[in-house]
């Protein structure tokens, strides 16, 4: 999966963007960007546009879910960051008619949720996805970083876990299971980094983007019941 990479050079990235989104997202993308206060209330109304073009274009409607700058290709990237293609607080409803989306990538999001807040995501995930989508989470695995305590190394590995990078809530496997099954997914299983027996494994990049090793994150999947 090809990322989105603009041209070198404040007029060439205007250029860029204006041609993907318009003129007027692309110079409020630029702006908040580099001043984000406000971008909460002028975002949803920016994005809107592209959005709404987006849904109604796309042959596969597949969500990259707190994806932040990390556009890709083929994919609607959501998020409170104003680099995302559409502006969506992932504490809120999701901007997306019920039964609307194909497949949702969520990529180390959802740790950045509050435990109830992330329930209420996988519920609106599976409002908008259209029966028997597929859904495919990335976040980090408390097992894993469970298993390495009493090491220097893991208890800081774990410290920085909770305590960085804005995380709220660490799930282990069987927490993360356990949540997607509440919220009615079926088939819930646990993959692993770039699966290539998976529909969305292709996408994985958090790893190789933030040099880490895959085995630090839980890779789970699950689809949304024919008839729920």
């Amino acid at each position: 999966m090809a990322r989105i990479l603009p041209p070198a050079g404040l007029i060439g990235r205007l250029a860029f963007y204006s041609s993907r989104y318009g003129f007027i997202h692309a110079a409020c993308r630029y702006l908040f960007s580099r001043f984000p206060a406000g971008w909460r209330y002028v975002g949803p109304l920016v994005t809107a546009p592209y959005r709404k073009r987006w849904l109604a274009t796309s042959a596969k409607r597949i969500i990259n879910l707190g994806g932040g700058g990390n556009a890709l290709e083929g994919c609607l990237t959501v998020d409170i960051d104003p680099r995302a293609d559409c502006y969506a607080d992932l504490t809120n409803p999701l901007p997306f008619d019920d039964d609307s989306i194909d497949a949702i990538f969520c990529e180390e999001a959802i740790e950045h949720v509050p435990k109830a807040a992330g329930t209420s995501l996988l519920l609106e995930c599976m409002r908008v996805m259209r029966p028997g989508a597929v859904m495919r989470i990335t976040t980090p695995d408390l097992d894993y970083l469970a298993s390495n305590l009493g090491e220097e190394s893991g208890n800081d590995a774990i410290n920085r876990t909770f305590y960085e990078h804005g995380h709220r809530y660490i799930y282990s496997r069987s927490a993360l299971k356990r949540a997607c099954v509440g919220a009615g997914f079926d088939q819930v299983w646990h993959s692993f980094s770039q699966d290539r027996a998976s529909q969305l494994g292709y996408l994985d990049t958090h790893a190789q983007r933030y040099r880490y090793q895959p085995e630090m994150a839980q890779f789970v999947e699950m689809i949304k019941p024919l008839r729920t």
